[in-house]
């Protein structure tokens, strides 16, 4: 399932993938949008679509081979995407996909990590995906050094979705449908894979990883449920259901560092 969504969106605007120098596309139906897009890079590629009143999309691309798509449909949303603005030499090859349905809803992608990685400081191999339906949403990734995915679906009003992602092969999945949902994801180290869904109102999820190869998963149906997960050194799994009400879980999991 997680490679079908980031494999649509790449079929989506695969017609234009193949840019040999820097690319930019920008479609404006509405009024009073605004679109700006810095590409200072070799072959990024930037496809902008705005339809409604009041949106808002930056792309910020440096580095090579980036790739950034926003898609905007209806009133005051704003998307932003800033890929290897840190002065990475080489190839960035980071891939950002922004939807948005509906109307005051905040999206916001950092693929440009301040540390060495490689020949320059950057973000390399990374891909982020957001698509926000609803209104009032709020969706945050930042990704920083190597090859990470995460995906953030949010369907539903108030909902609020913040991943964090440094070291190398991390993956994020955040499903939400409903509102005033929140969760955070924050992983440090490598090859970590957390995923939470939350079906309801007023839900909380906390993940933390750090070390190596972990894996959290978080179920949440019904309302005023709150799960966090604490993971340090490697290789600890978590799994946590919860169905109903005001419902509580906390798990804490340490162990020994594993070497890579």
């Amino acid at each position: 399932m997680k490679k079908a969504i980031f494999c649509a969106g790449a079929l989506l605007f695969g017609a234009i993938a193949f840019a040999q120098d820097n690319d930019s596309f920008v479609v404006q139906s509405g009024n009073n949008n605004g679109s700006t897009v810095n590409q200072a890079g070799l072959n990024d590629l930037s496809s902008v679509y705005q339809s409604g009143d009041h949106n808002s999309a930056n792309v910020d691309q440096g580095a090579q081979v980036n790739k950034a798509f926003i898609v905007q449909t209806g009133d005051h949303n704003t998307a932003t995407s800033s890929q290897n603005d840190d002065g990475l030499q080489g190839p960035g090859d980071n891939w950002s996909l922004q939807m948005q349905s509906g109307n005051h809803n905040v999206a916001t992608v950092d693929q440009d990590s301040p540390y060495t990685n490689g020949a320059g400081a950057g973000t390399t191999g990374s891909y982020a995906t957001q698509i926000q339906s609803g209104n009032n949403n709020s969706a945050d990734i930042q990704q920083l050094n190597s090859g990470h995915k995460s995906l953030q679906y949010q369907s539903g009003d108030h909902n609020m979705a913040d991943d964090f992602q440094t070291g190398a092969g991390h993956e994020s999945w955040t499903f939400q449908t409903g509102d005033h949902n929140d969760s955070y994801v924050d992983q440090n180290g490598w090859g970590d894979d957390a995923f939470a869904l939350q079906s309801g109102d007023h839900n909380y999820s906390d993940v933390s990883q750090k070390g190596g190869q972990n894996d959290s998963w978080t179920f949440q149906t019904g309302n005023h449920n709150s799960s966090t997960v604490t993971q340090t050194a490697g290789q600890q799994f978590s799994f946590v259901s919860q169905s109903g009400n005001f419902n509580t879980s906390t798990v804490t999991q340490s162990g020994i560092v594993i070497a890579n």
